[in-house]
């Protein structure tokens, strides 16, 4: 029997093995992405590349009527400067395009123009086949276990954040 101690050690060899995971899913969420636009016929993005933090930016874009750069970093966690470049490129790609409210020329609000509404479609089918899946595998869990996995997972995400934060607390 492990003691108390090294069953911890081993949850944390689980969580570095999910983290390797989640890195090969994002891998994977982008050749899917890039397979079935090629695949369903949209040739318009044939010869141009959308990153997944572009479909996010996407997608909070669609989500959230205007945001400014400020709030999309926010809300992605993401820097101001990581937002404008990525905003820009999709601009460039005739995916975004910039207006200003009346009442305020000095913040900078975004839209989506028609290819970036396909490719905020095309993202939104795909997260919910993914949605699916996880469903499926909670739908076996008991109450009580869905409440302990999801407080397990605000911990871990605290865990997360005070590591990346620099003041991980023992």
């Amino acid at each position: 029997m492990q003691s108390k101690e090294q069953e911890v050690q081993s949850l944390i060899g689980k969580i570095e093995g999910l983290v390797y995971e989640f890195n090969n899913l994002e891998d994977h969420k982008r050749q899917k992405l890039e397979t079935v636009l090629l695949v369903q016929g949209y040739e318009e993005l044939r010869n141009v590349s959308i990153t997944l933090a572009e479909c996010h930016v996407i997608d909070c874009i669609e989500r959230n009527e205007t945001l400014n750069t400020t709030a999309i970093a926010q809300k992605l966690n993401i820097t101001k400067g990581g937002i404008s470049k990525i905003t820009a490129k999709l601009v460039k790609k005739n995916m975004l395009e910039v207006h200003r409210l009346a009442n305020n020329q000095k913040e900078t609000y975004y839209r989506l123009k028609p290819l970036g509404k396909k490719v905020f479609k095309l993202h939104e089918t795909l997260h919910k086949q993914a949605e699916e899946v996880f469903k499926t595998y909670f739908r076996t869990y008991s109450r009580e276990e869905v409440a302990f996995a999801g407080r397990f997972l605000n911990d871990l995400t605290a865990a997360i954040q005070a590591t990346t934060n620099g003041n991980s607390e023992s």
